[in-house]
C-alpha cells in the first residue's frame, strides 16, 4: 500500500513539472507561465487559413492568396508557429514515440478554440494502414480523441479513410503536393453538416483542402482544420 501511494505522488508531482523547463507546471497545461509566455503564439494570422502575419497587415482579415483563391475548408485555427520549441514536442511525438506530449498540445489547442464554432463531430487526418503499422499511431487521432472528450464533440475515426499510400508531402512542392494527394481520400460514410479535422501542423494546406473537397462532395456544409502548428511563409505578408 505505501508503494502503491508512494508512486501515485511521484507520478502526480511529476506530471506537475513544466514539461519544458522542469518548473512546476499549470494545472490544465503541464506548461509554467513564463514557457507558455515564450511559446510561438500566433498573434496576427488570416482568419481563412491561419497563415501567420506581421504586425503591418493585422487589420487584414483574410490574406491576398485566400482572397484571390478562397480555400475549400471554411477556417483553419492554429494556436502556434512551427517553430521551437513547438515543432520539436510535435517531432517528438510523431517520430520518436513521445505521444506523451500531445496531451499538453491538445490543451493549448483547446484554449484557442474557446470561441470557436462547434462542430458536429471531430475526425483525425487519416493515415494509410500501411503508414500506421509502421508507426503504431495516428498522432492526429490522439489529438482528436482529447479535443473531442475536452469539448464533448463526437469523435470519428471511420468516417474518413486514406486509401491509397502516397509518398510523403514534405519533399514535395506545392503543385505536386495536390497532384499526389489527389482522390487519396475516401469518405465512406455520409457526414454531418460540420466538421473538424485534426491535424499536428499545416503547411501548404494541400491535405487540408483534398479533405476538404471529400467531405464537402460527400455532403458536408462547413468544414474546420484544426491544427497545433502553421507554418509561416519565408516572408510574412506584408
Amino acid at each position: 500500500m505505501f508503494t502503491q501511494t508512494k508512486n501515485s505522488w511521484l507520478l502526480y508531482n511529476q506530471n506537475r513539472h513544466c514539461i519544458l523547463c522542469g518548473l512546476h507546471a499549470c494545472a490544465t497545461t503541464n506548461l509554467c507561465q513564463a514557457c507558455l509566455d515564450d511559446l510561438p503564439w500566433i498573434t496576427h494570422a488570416c482568419q481563412r487559413c491561419a497563415i501567420p502575419l506581421n504586425s503591418h497587415s493585422s487589420s487584414l482579415a483574410i490574406c491576398p492568396q485566400c482572397q484571390q483563391r478562397p480555400p475549400l475548408f471554411d477556417q483553419v485555427i492554429a494556436p502556434f508557429e512551427y517553430r521551437f520549441p513547438i515543432d520539436q514536442l510535435i517531432q517528438l511525438a510523431k517520430f520518436n514515440g513521445q505521444t506523451h506530449y500531445l496531451n499538453p498540445l491538445a490543451d493549448l489547442l483547446r484554449l484557442r478554440l474557446q470561441t470557436a464554432p462547434r462542430p458536429e463531430l471531430i475526425i483525425p487526418v487519416p493515415l494509410h494502414q500501411k503508414r500506421l503499422q509502421q508507426r503504431q499511431y495516428n498522432q492526429a487521432a490522439l489529438l482528436a480523441k482529447r479535443l473531442a472528450r475536452s469539448l464533448s464533440i463526437p469523435f470519428s475515426h471511420q468516417l474518413l479513410i486514406k486509401a491509397i499510400n502516397t509518398p510523403h508531402q514534405a519533399d514535395l512542392d506545392r503543385k505536386t503536393r495536390r497532384k499526389n494527394l489527389r482522390n487519396s481520400f475516401h469518405c465512406i460514410n455520409p457526414p454531418p453538416a460540420s466538421v473538424a479535422v485534426i491535424d499536428d501542423v499545416m503547411t501548404t494546406g494541400t491535405t487540408a483542402a483534398e479533405i476538404s473537397r471529400v467531405l464537402k462532395q460527400a455532403g458536408c456544409q462547413q468544414v474546420y482544420i484544426w491544427v497545433i502548428a502553421r507554418t509561416a511563409k519565408e516572408l510574412h505578408l506584408s
